[in-house]
């Protein structure tokens, strides 16, 4: 994950988000111990109550 946030952030971006399961309780915690919180889902995962979305400001 650091090699893509330092690609990001070499690419001027200023934030990441990503898409993850409700029921892939590890993965939420690894990201969210990265920096990533929860964002109301956008998009194609608006409505999709297995769906989780997250963000993190590089």
């Amino acid at each position: 994950m650091h090699a893509i946030e330092q690609k990001a952030i070499q690419q001027c971006y200023k934030e990441l988000i990503l898409e993850t399961g409700a029921v892939l309780v590890a993965a939420m915690g690894l990201y969210q111990s990265l920096g990533f919180h929860v964002i109301p889902n956008y998009g194609q995962y608006a409505d999709m109550k297995e769906s989780v979305c997250m963000k993190k400001h590089l």
